[in-house]
C-alpha cells in the first residue's frame, strides 16, 4: 500500500553516507514501541543481523508494517530475529511512523519485549535535523554557524563518552539535542552546517592536551553563563562561565525575566518523588530552601525537609527538571522560593535553561553586532579553539 498523496520534504543535500563510520551517530529515536510502520524513499535492505539472512523491499513509498512477538520482529510478511538493520538507498532516506529521517534503522527487541529504534545517520546529516530544532533558522548566519560547531562538538564528546556502553549514542530529545530529522531541515541551517563541516571545540584538559568538551548550550542565560561545576559537576576550563550582557538584547521579555510559578505541597512531592523514589522516605515535602547559590545568582543546591522532619538534597537543575519536566515554567535555577499556605511559589526568575556554554540569544546578539562564529564561540568556551576533526 501506499503512503498516498501526503506531500514530502524535498531532499536536497548530499547525505554524507560515505561519511567514515567513526562520523555516524546512533540517534535513539523511539525507546520501547510495541507496532510501527516504516517505508522509504528508495528500496530497502533488511538484514537479520543473527542469521545473516537479508530481505529486500523494492517499492518506494511502500508502507510495511512492523510488530513485535516473543523473540520475534514482524516487518510486512517477513518474520526475523530480535535485531534488524534497514539499509536504505539513494536518497538514503526512511520513514518511521510518517516522520522521515536520513540514514539507515536498526529494531531491536528490548527487554520489556517493546522495539528500540536507531536511526544510524552521518554526523552532518544528523546536525541538519538538530541544528534548526535548536536555534531559529532565520537568525544570524553566524549564530548558525556557531550552533552548528557547538552541536557537532556535543554530539561527538557524548558518543565517545557513553555510546561504547549502549546500543544508541544519543536520545533525540532535549535530554541530549533536539532532533527532529529530514522535517526540520531548512536551507540556512543546512548551509551553516556545511560550511562548518567537520569542525569542533576542543580545550586543554587538566594534562594540558587538547581534546572534545561537553560544549552545553541553553537559551538565554541571564546575564551570566554558569560554571559547568555548579551544574552538572563537570569541571571544564572552558565552561566557567562569562558575563553575558547580550542576551537580554535578543530574548523575549518572558524568557529573561519571569515570576509567579506556583506548586502545592502534593503536587512538587509527587513531581520529586516520582524522578527520585528515595525522596518517598521523606513523606510530604514541607520546605523548599536553597542550599548553594552561585556568585551569579543561580540556585546550584535545593534542601528539601520532609513531613518527618528528614532532609535531603538535590542539585539545583535536577530539581528544576524534576518539579517541571518541560522546563517550561521553571525556566531556570535563578529564582526566590517563597513558601505559601498551599505550597511553593517561585519569583524573581532570570534566563531560560541552565546557563551553562554558549548562550543562543547571547550569540544571536553578537553576530548582529558582526561577531564571526568563531569569535562567538571563543567568547563563550574560554580558552577553547575550533579544529578539524582530520586534524584532531
Amino acid at each position: 500500500m501506499c503512503v498516498g498523496c501526503r506531500q514530502r520534504p524535498q531532499v536536497s543535500i548530499t547525505s554524507g553516507i560515505e561519511e567514515p563510520e567513526d562520523c555516524w551517530v546512533r540517534v535513539l529515536l523511539f525507546g520501547n514501541l510495541k507496532e510501527c510502520t516504516l517505508s522509504s524513499y528508495s528500496s530497502l535492505e533488511i538484514e537479520d543481523r543473527e542469521t545473516a539472512g537479508r530481505v529486500r523491499f523494492g517499492t518506494p513509498y511502500q508502507t510495511i508494517p512492523v510488530h513485535c512477538e516473543p523473540e520475534a520482529l514482524w516487518i510486512g510478511e517477513h518474520r526475523f530475529q530480535n535485531d534488524v538493520m534497514i539499509r536504505t538507498e539513494t536518497p538514503f532516506v526512511f520513514e518511521l511512523n510518517g516522520l522521515p529521517f536520513r540514514g539507515h534503522l536498526q529494531l531491536v527487541q528490548n527487554a520489556e519485549g517493546g522495539i528500540s529504534a536507531v536511526n544510524y545517520v552521518p554526523l552532518e546529516s544528523y546536525l541538519c535535523g538538530v541544528v534548526p530544532a535548536e536555534m531559529q533558522s532565520y537568525w544570524e548566519p553566524e549564530a548558525l554557524k556557531a550552533q552548528a560547531v557547538t552541536c557537532r562538538t556535543y554530539s561527538l564528546y557524548i558518543k565517545h563518552r557513553f555510546g561504547s556502553g549502549r546500543r544508541w549514542d544519543l536520545r533525540r530529545t532535549q535530554a541530549n539535542q533536539v532532533y527532529q530529522g529530514l522535517l526540520a531541515e531548512t536551507a540556512p541551517t543546512n548551509k551553516a552546517v556545511s560550511e562548518t563541516a567537520g569542525q569542533v571545540l576542543v580545550c586543554p584538559d587538566a594534562q594540558g592536551r587538547w581534546r572534545l568538551f561537553p560544549a552545553y548550550y541553553s537559551s538565554v542565560c541571564g546575564g551570566h553563563t554558569e560554571n559547568s561545576r555548579n551544574v552538572f559537576g563537570d569541571i571544564v576550563r572552558a565552561l566557567g562561565g562569562v558575563p553575558c550582557p547580550y542576551c537580554r538584547q535578543t530574548a523575549r521579555s518572558e524568557f529573561f525575566f519571569w515570576t509567579g510559578v506556583s506548586f502545592t505541597r502534593q503536587a512538587l512531592t509527587e513531581q520529586l518523588q516520582q524522578r527520585y523514589p528515595v525522596l518517598i522516605q521523606l513523606g510530604e515535602i514541607q520546605q523548599v530552601e536553597p542550599a548553594q547559590v552561585s556568585e551569579n545568582g543561580r540556585v546550584t543546591s535545593v534542601r528539601l525537609t520532609g513531613a518527618k522532619g528528614q532532609i535531603a538534597f538535590l542539585r539545583g537543575e535536577d530539581f528544576r527538571l524534576a518539579a517541571d519536566p518541560s522546563g517550561q515554567k521553571l525556566r531556570s535555577t535563578i529564582f526566590t522560593i517563597r513558601t505559601t499556605s498551599q505550597g511553593f511559589e517561585f519569583v524573581d526568575g532570570r534566563g531560560f535553561g541552565h546557563g551553562v556554554g554558549l548562550c543562543q540569544n547571547g550569540a544571536q546578539a553578537l553576530a548582529k553586532q558582526g561577531k564571526l562564529y568563531r569569535e562567538i564561540t571563543e567568547y563563550y568556551y574560554p580558552g577553547s579553539r575550533i579544529v578539524r576533526l582530520a586534524e584532531y
